[in-house]
């Protein structure tokens, strides 16, 4: 009997040295255990594919590139790399077939002279085309977008600003046709009038009757 117990204290002696050593064990690897640090993680940027030359594809497409090649020079930038060595260019982004037929029976060239600053020429004729083409309304053109920010406190700095963002607007939409010579130049004066804030808008509309009334004026005096 005694002999049994001693057993059983010696077995149960033993079990309680395994756990805590288990316990030592556990407590030092969870103590040397180094946490992982979060890696970056870049979603991959495919470029976009030229697969249609109709005036509203290239436009998207236009669009997408500009945003393509900002992300891709800002990560060469981060990455100490070569912006054209992972720029993936026009001639690439062509669908092939596509491209091919376009230099047999559009712009009469070989294929293989055809380079990107070419290629960004002809897609700028198309887009920016207005040849036989309706005029779009002006108030879908640029009632969404175009608005005069009045947060700036800098008046040069603001006007620049309803200026600029018009320019853009105007050459994102490819229609910078319609804004060029005489006529464009008071088409454009027009739209930048419209879309100003109201009170705005009838200074400035006073303030041109008022000079052209002057010119008139001037024109007629001896």
């Amino acid at each position: 009997m005694a002999s049994t117990q001693v057993n059983e204290a010696e077995n149960a002696r033993y079990v309680g040295e395994q756990i805590g050593n288990g316990s030592a064990v556990t407590s030092t690897t969870k103590a040397t255990t180094t946490p992982r640090v979060p890696q970056p993680i870049f979603t991959i940027v495919n470029a976009p594919l030229i697969t249609d030359v109709s005036r509203e594809a290239l436009l998207e497409w236009m669009k997408l590139r500009k945003e393509y090649v900002a992300v891709i020079e800002a990560r060469c930038k981060a990455a100490n790399e070569d912006v054209k060595a992972v720029l993936r260019s026009v001639h690439d982004s062509f669908d092939s077939n596509l491209l091919e037929t376009m230099c047999e029976t559009r712009w009469d060239v070989d294929l293989e002279n055809v380079t990107d600053e070419f290629l960004m020429d002809k897609i700028k004729e198309i887009t920016a085309s207005f040849k036989n083409r309706e005029l779009p309304d002006m108030n879908d053109l640029f009632s969404d977008e175009l608005k005069f920010d009045l947060t700036i406190s800098d008046v040069e700095a603001r006007v620049t600003a309803y200026f600029h963002l018009a320019n853009e607007i105007i050459k994102r939409n490819g229609v910078s046709d319609l804004f060029l010579g005489e006529e464009g130049i008071k088409r454009k004066c027009k739209v930048l009038v419209k879309f100003l804030p109201g009170a705005l808008k009838k200074k400035t509309k006073n303030e041109l009757e008022y000079r052209s009334g002057e010119a008139k004026l001037a024109r007629l005096e001896p």
